[in-house]
């Protein structure tokens, strides 16, 4: 098949003046956003808004793409029936009170609640599936740490009888003789209606909601208008808030939602780029409204979730589900999701977004497992500390340019096995043309291509950081490389580590130099899953080689000019019996 991606260039940049050619550019197109990982919104939102802008009718458009994503619709029901069908045969039955307890009252039929789904480790198929989604570390990272699946987050299709959907969404959410508001947006004022007489328009309900379609939407406001005639407080108008972020994908809020637990009522497509969901405040009065309200708002933000402060008003209009958007849909995606309250969830996050890590159980895991990659064997794996120690002025900078070389190529370094990797130098000590010189220097005295991709470098010789900046910024760069330049990084060599202390602003830091150093090293670890490798002269940071993984250590052999004898000591490796090596300028050779 012509490369998904083409096709979809292809249609978005072409002009159609045949409706029947439009049709069929359309539907190729659905199929190749399908190929490519798209979500079936994600099609109506981008090639749907092209279509209709080239003549072709709303309703055409969805059954078309409805065409090019049924094959792969069908497909997952008929898997998702075959895993049930296999869990079901291997469980014994459930009895009637089980699955009475599973059902949430006052819940609409066929919007069940949407949990948190915990999951093992993240595999590689996964990690791909939540990168289709168009999540990015940060999503991932909320991901993994709270575990929660990725298939939680696809957008679920509309119901068939999605124009119902606004009359769901008020039987679950306000009592039946509470009145609210609702209207097409952009116009001054709207209708003021008993939730009940709502309800009771059943099938009645599609032909209004199909008044209401335009191409701004509809609104409600997210909160009764009016109390019901037994209500004694005014609780019912701080009964909810509103929080979405149309600056982040759809499958990001939700990630987001999920991870955070948030006491959400309804989820809402808002047909557009967000998903609103209403929040569970539940406060007696104004005070306790604002109260918690800012609460909810400060924690959002602190994990990196902006709500816009104009949510905070209790009056607040939000999309109402049921009408179409500018020919897409506004309609509700889930009903009681997450905590059970505001109460619950509020002290769910004041004992778990603490910013340290969740406890887990060793129950989570059915098997150990796998280790992390080795850079090398028996030596060092991804995501550990390597200190080289040896005396002052005897190499250990051109030591660890020949290791990263070696790392590059897959080649022998004093005598262990390498397995070929992506190596980011950090050079905090000499001019980039010295650097280079050396590296050239290597490469030519091994017969190995100095100026090989894999091997990165940064220059900071002279920047004012701190090593938690240092730390931030190298974290930041293997980032961009991984999804900008196709680089993976796996080992960072920091030469020398102690040159991140001699600049003004850490200077002025307060503790132990050993102790900041071990702390930018864990660090980047936390940060970019890579081993991190660095060398220091003898006993200059005792601490560091403590806490050091693995420990390699050259002592001058007394007598023999340019003659050392290798100590290995590792963590989670045999120790190496000791063994004799020469320098030979410009590296040590085994």
């Amino acid at each position: 098949m012509e490369n998904g991606k083409k096709i979809l260039n292809d249609f978005v940049k072409s002009k159609f003046a045949d409706q029947n050619e439009l049709k069929k550019a359309l539907f190729q197109a659905g199929v190749a956003a399908l190929d490519e990982g798209w979500t079936f919104m994600d099609a109506t939102f981008q090639l749907g808004g092209k279509a209709r802008d080239e003549g072709l009718s709303a309703d055409d458009v969805e059954k078309i793409l409805r065409n090019a994503f049924s094959e792969e619709k069908r497909r997952t029901e008929r898997e998702a029936e075959q895993k049930a069908a296999a869990q079901a045969a291997a469980q014994p039955a459930q009895a009637p009170q089980a699955q009475a307890a599973q059902a949430q009252p006052g819940m609409a039929p066929g919007y069940a609640a949407m949990g948190p789904t915990v999951i093992s480790p993240i595999s590689a198929t996964m990690m791909q599936q939540m990168i289709a989604l168009g999540l990015d570390n940060q999503s991932l990272e909320l991901l993994q740490n709270f575990k929660i699946d990725p298939e939680a987050l696809s957008i679920p299709w509309p119901a068939p009888d999605w124009r119902k959907d606004f009359a769901k969404l008020l039987a679950a959410t306000f009592k039946p003789d509470e009145t609210v508001e609702f209207k097409i947006s952009n116009t001054p004022s709207g209708s003021r209606e008993i939730v009940s007489k709502i309800i009771a328009q059943d099938e009645a309900l599609k032909k209004i909601m199909k008044q209401l379609d335009g191409p701004d939407g509809a609104l409600l406001t997210i909160n009764a208008v009016k109390g019901g005639a037994d209500a004694t407080d005014e609780s019912w108008h701080y009964r909810y808030v509103v929080v979405d972020n149309p600056k982040m994908t759809l499958a990001k809020q939700l990630a987001y939602y999920k991870a955070l637990n948030l006491p959400c009522a309804a989820l809402v497509n808002t047909g557009a780029n967000s998903v609103q969901a209403w929040i569970k405040i539940e406060a007696h009065d104004q005070e306790e409204y604002k109260e918690r309200v800012d609460f909810l708002f400060q924690t959002l933000e602190s994990q990196g979730f902006k709500v816009d402060d104009g949510n905070r008003n209790p009056n607040q209009m939000v999309r109402m589900p049921g009408v179409l958007r500018n020919g897409k849909q506004q309609y509700l995606i889930a009903l009681e999701q997450g905590a059970k309250n505001f109460t619950d969830w509020r002290e769910w996050a004041e004992y778990s977004l603490d910013g340290k890590p969740l406890v887990e159980l060793a129950s989570d895991s059915e098997e150990a497992p796998k280790k992390d990659p080795c850079i090398i064997e028996n030596v060092l794996r991804a995501g550990e500390f390597f200190l080289f120690t040896a005396p002052p002025k005897s190499g250990k900078s051109l030591a660890l340019m020949d290791m990263a070389l070696s790392i590059c190529h897959g080649e022998d370094w004093l005598g262990n096995t390498t397995n070929e990797n992506d190596v980011l130098y950090i050079n905090l000590e000499l001019t980039k043309s010295v650097f280079l010189n050396r590296l050239f220097l290597l490469g030519e005295k091994r017969n190995l291509q100095p100026n090989t991709p894999k091997f990165g470098f940064l220059n900071l010789r002279g920047t004012a950081l701190t090593p938690l900046e240092i730390a931030q910024l190298i974290a930041k760069r293997i980032q961009g490389a991984k999804k900008l330049e196709n680089h993976d990084y796996k080992v960072v060599v920091i030469d020398p580590i102690s040159a991140v202390l001699h600049n003004p602003k850490s200077s002025r830091l307060s503790g132990s130099p050993h102790q900041i150093l071990m702390q930018m090293v864990d660090s980047i670890i936390a940060l970019t899953g890579c081993a991190v490798v660095t060398s220091t002269n003898f006993n200059e940071y005792p601490y560091l080689e403590s806490r050091a993984d693995s420990v390699i250590s050259l002592t001058p052999v007394e007598g023999s000019l340019n003659t050392y004898q290798i100590k290995g000591s590792f963590r989670e490796f045999p120790k190496t019996l000791a063994r004799e090596c020469s320098w030979i300028y410009p590296r040590f050779v085994v």
